[in-house]
């Protein structure tokens, strides 16, 4: 049955799925440049902000859908935030340790 309350959560949750792979490509690119600590603190610091500029030019109509909804660009930034610090953690720790385990602590430069 549809549910008109069950709308918003279902449009934040499809937003933070659109920007999690431009956050994941960016992480995973960090890891290869500096290694996996410091790709873990950039994924928790700036891969919301990479995730919504990727978002922004690749996919910039679709701001309409959510404004419509009532969704401003900061309330989807906020939330797309707190996402990545509460379900995306974990997803990168655990992908990190895996790619680590798999391929060893490969990095292009040495810090």
């Amino acid at each position: 049955m549809f549910n008109r309350h069950n709308i918003p959560s279902r449009a934040l949750w499809k937003f933070y799925k659109d920007i999690l792979p431009y956050i994941l490509v960016f992480t995973l690119l960090c890891k290869i440049v500096f290694g996996s600590l410091i790709a873990f603190f950039l994924f928790l610091m700036i891969g919301v902000f990479i995730g919504f500029f990727a978002f922004n030019l690749i996919k910039k109509q679709e701001f309409y859908f959510y404004h419509n909804l009532g969704f401003s660009k900061w309330k989807l930034f906020k939330v797309a935030f707190i996402l990545n610090l509460v379900l995306g953690t974990p997803i990168v720790i655990i992908t990190l340790v895996i790619i680590t385990m798999l391929f060893g602590d490969f990095k292009l430069i040495g810090i």
